[in-house]
């Protein structure tokens, strides 16, 4: 039947999770989850998980109920380990996905592998993550990330092993990825660590900008120009050749920072649940 057929039939975690959360979610079926339950975002009485998935992903629900939703999602995982864990994954499918396409860019091995890893980095958060926090999705789906890049990294260096000769070529990728890159950049005292802190939340794990404002207690134009200020330097010493990408320390991520206050309104982009 030739090649075609083996791709045909072919698996992977995302595959097979994706495919698990239809059979599971596909009419008739009890997972439901209630819209009055989580605010007024959310349109009352039982939501199917996909319809409620899409819900999650459009701009007009706020953060307040996304974060709702998933702290009901990650409670009943935790204590079934079963079929909830797998809607829990495909509820995050699409930023799953996502990390997907971008560490595939850069990995050498068998994207299958990447897959599993990124799918164990966001369980291992599932089971960890404190529910208190905010931007639940976003932290799951970051540390999902964070597990693939470890595996691009490892994969990397052991094809960079392979080579006997020595001779000048170009760095081992993913040399350039953003959360090195900040991290040589505060080495380099090209931007301090509250300002990597600052575009790593807002850009990297795009929250925003008014609600990182809000929590700190400034102006959003003040937070604005803060960054423009210190992108702009980082810019420039990019291109003068001033910053290397460094291995991870300390978590950088995330702007350590507590709950955003209470009842607030702050909408967020269509591409985080």
């Amino acid at each position: 039947m030739g090649r075609s057929s083996t791709a045909r039939y072919a698996t992977s975690a995302q595959r097979a999770a994706q495919r698990t959360f239809a059979l599971v979610t596909a009419e008739p079926t009890n997972l439901y989850l209630h819209g009055e339950d989580f605010g007024d975002d959310l349109p009352a009485g039982p939501i199917a998980l996909p319809r409620l998935r899409d819900l999650l992903l459009a701009a007009s629900t706020s953060l307040s109920t996304r974060d709702a939703v998933w702290r009901e999602l990650i409670g009943r995982a935790r204590a079934d380990r079963s079929t909830w864990v797998v809607v829990a994954i495909g509820m995050a499918m699409p930023g799953l996905r996502r990390c997907l396409r971008e560490l595939k860019l850069v990995f050498s091995g068998d994207p299958t592998d990447l897959e599993s890893e990124i799918a164990k980095g966001f369980l291992e958060a599932l089971y960890a993550i404190d529910v208190a926090e905010w931007a639940l999705c976003a932290r799951l789906v970051r540390a999902a990330h964070k597990t693939g890049t470890r595996l691009v990294y490892a994969e990397a260096a052991f094809e960079g092993a392979r080579w006997e000769e020595f001779d000048s070529r170009a760095p081992v990728p993913p040399w350039g990825h953003p959360d090195f890159l900040l991290l040589g950049a505060i080495d380099a005292g090209v931007i301090s660590e509250e300002e990597a802190k600052l575009i790593a939340t807002t850009r990297l794990e795009q929250v925003p900008v008014g609600l990182v404002a809000a929590v700190l207690g400034e102006l959003t134009n003040t937070v604005v120009q803060r960054r423009h200020r210190a992108e702009a330097r980082l810019a420039t010493a990019l291109a003068e050749g001033k910053v290397t990408a460094l291995q991870p320390v300390p978590s950088l991520a995330l702007l350590a920072c507590p709950p955003p206050p209470s009842g607030y309104g702050t909408r967020v982009s269509a591409g985080v649940l």
